[in-house]
């Protein structure tokens, strides 16, 4: 991402628009809206029981989200370990987004779709 923010000379928003299409958001908008809104606000919601799988699934498969996010032990971690949950950067406890950036794509997908 930080390369694509460079060559983009730090214009997010391009990069977000870039995101969008390369990774065909709109149609997994169309197709997901409600759910999509709702991990948008909360990565965690992924994790709920009835959560369709087919979607989570294909969250993954993009290499939007990261799932099954490591322990936040000590050991694990050089520095300090991230915080248990950052909705405003999209971290969950469980269920994170691939950066920022990633989540900001997949919300600008939701707007467009009614």
């Amino acid at each position: 991402m930080l390369a694509r923010l460079y060559e983009a000379e730090w214009d997010v928003s391009a990069v977000v628009e870039d995101l969008v299409k390369a990774r065909k958001l709109k149609d997994l908008a169309k197709k997901w809206s409600q759910e999509l809104r709702e991990v948008v606000e909360d990565p965690d919601s992924l994790s709920r029981e009835d959560f369709p799988e087919e979607l989570k699934e294909e969250l993954i498969a993009s290499n939007l989200i990261v799932y099954d996010v490591y322990p936040r032990e000590d050991k694990f971690w050089i520095d300090e370990p991230p915080p248990e949950r950052d909705l405003e950067l999209g971290i969950g406890r469980d269920v994170a987004w691939q950066s920022p950036l990633h989540r900001e794509a997949l919300k600008k997908a939701c707007e467009v779709v009614p």
